[in-house]
C-alpha cells in the first residue's frame, strides 16, 4: 500500500481521477446512431454520410476509424440505390396501373405484374431496412471495440 502525501494547507485540490474512456463516443458510432435513427427521423442519414466523408478526410483520422467510414459510406450509398429501384418499382406499378384501367380492364382486377411489382418491392424494402440496421450494429459494435470493419467494401455484412 502507498501512502498518501498530507496535503499543504493551501494547495490546491488533487485533480479528480481520469474516467475511463474506453465506451467513449468515437465518430464511427456517432454516425451509426444517425443512420439508425434515420428509421425514426428520416434525414438523419445525410447529416452522417456528409459526416462520414468529412472526418474521413481528417489528418488525425486513425485506420480503424477509416474501415468504418468506407463501410458507412458504402451502406449508405448501397441502400440509396436499393430504395431508388424499389421506389421506381412502386411508381411504374401504381402508374401502370392507372394506365391499365384507363384502357379498360377486362374483369376490373388490376394486373398481376402490379402485384409482384407492389408486394416484391415491399419485400425488397423490409430485406433493405434490414441489412441497413445490420451493417450499422456491426459498425456500432466494432467501432464500440475500437476495432476496424473487416471487410470495408463489402456489399453483405
Amino acid at each position: 500500500m502507498t501512502k498518501t502525501q498530507p496535503r499543504a494547507e493551501g494547495a490546491p485540490p488533487p485533480p479528480p481521477p481520469q474516467a475511463d474512456t474506453s465506451v467513449s463516443m468515437q465518430r464511427p458510432v456517432i454516425i451509426s446512431i444517425l443512420y439508425l435513427l434515420n428509421f425514426v427521423l428520416g434525414f438523419s442519414v445525410i447529416v452522417g454520410v456528409i459526416l462520414a466523408y468529412i472526418w474521413r478526410g481528417e489528418e488525425r483520422t486513425s485506420e480503424w476509424e477509416q474501415t468504418h467510414y468506407t463501410y458507412l459510406i458504402r451502406t449508405f450509398w448501397i441502400g440509396l440505390l436499393i430504395f431508388v429501384v424499389v421506389f421506381f418499382g412502386w411508381f411504374v406499378a401504381m402508374f401502370g396501373t392507372m394506365w391499365a384501367f384507363e384502357e379498360g380492364p377486362s374483369n376490373g382486377a388490376p394486373p398481376a405484374g402490379f402485384f409482384l411489382l407492389m408486394f416484391g418491392g415491399m419485400g425488397v424494402f423490409l430485406l433493405s431496412a434490414a441489412w441497413f440496421a445490420v451493417r450499422c450494429v456491426l459498425s456500432l459494435v466494432k467501432a464500440g471495440e475500437k476495432r476496424p470493419m473487416p471487410r470495408p467494401e463489402t456489399w453483405l455484412f
